[in-house]
């Protein structure tokens, strides 16, 4: 079996990206500029509007003040920008692997400081990625997977955003999608 980092880089590449070609370019997540999710960036697709990371990523790849202000407010051509993600694919590459540890970390504290208990790995990678599409696991959440008095499982993290999420209510098809793509990730993963 491959190891949870695997599998769940794995599960955002395909949650997230979806196409190596797009990894060095930016895409527009909300299909409307001035959105609530800004141009974003990278397999992580680190979202410009919402995501420090992002703009740090982008300075150290050479964009200047202006420009990241241009990306952040979806007010310049992105398109000249492509080439320049791309000569600086290796920086984007460590904040993508710095985001899976971050996520997988908050996870697995959250799991250990509250004694929930989890399946592995569908369980875990469910809530990584809650905190890749979310931020961050909050007290009302914790509280909910501690109430279940059970095993939690993957389907409850998404059970939990179809119900109690914002984004979940308004975009069920998608928060579906992505729980399909986990329950895909480990079976291959497992079939190896």
């Amino acid at each position: 079996m491959q190891s949870l980092n695997k599998m769940f880089a794995d599960l955002e590449f395909m949650n997230e990206c979806g196409d190596k070609e797009t990894i060095c370019t930016f895409s527009d997540p909300d299909g409307v500029r001035s959105g609530k999710s800004g141009w974003s960036f990278g397999e992580s697709q680190f979202d410009t509007q919402n995501n420090d990371a992002a703009l740090a990523c982008l300075k150290e790849c050479g964009f200047t003040e202006e420009e990241i202000r241009g990306v952040v407010s979806q007010t310049v051509d992105v398109a000249p920008f492509a080439e320049r993600l791309k000569t600086n694919a290796d920086i984007i590459e460590r904040y993508d692997i710095a985001q899976l540890s971050h996520c997988l970390n908050s996870a697995m504290n959250v799991i250990t400081e509250h004694g929930l208990p989890i399946e592995n790995p569908n369980g875990i990678l469910a809530l990584a990625d809650y905190v890749n599409q979310y931020g961050s696991i909050g007290p009302g959440f914790i509280k909910w997977l501690g109430g279940l008095k059970r095993t939690v499982i993957g389907s409850d993290i998404l059970n939990f955003k179809l119900q109690n999420t914002k984004y979940g209510k308004e975009r069920p098809a998608d928060c579906k999608r992505r729980y399909n793509n986990l329950l895909k990730v480990v079976r291959e993963a497992t079939a190896t």
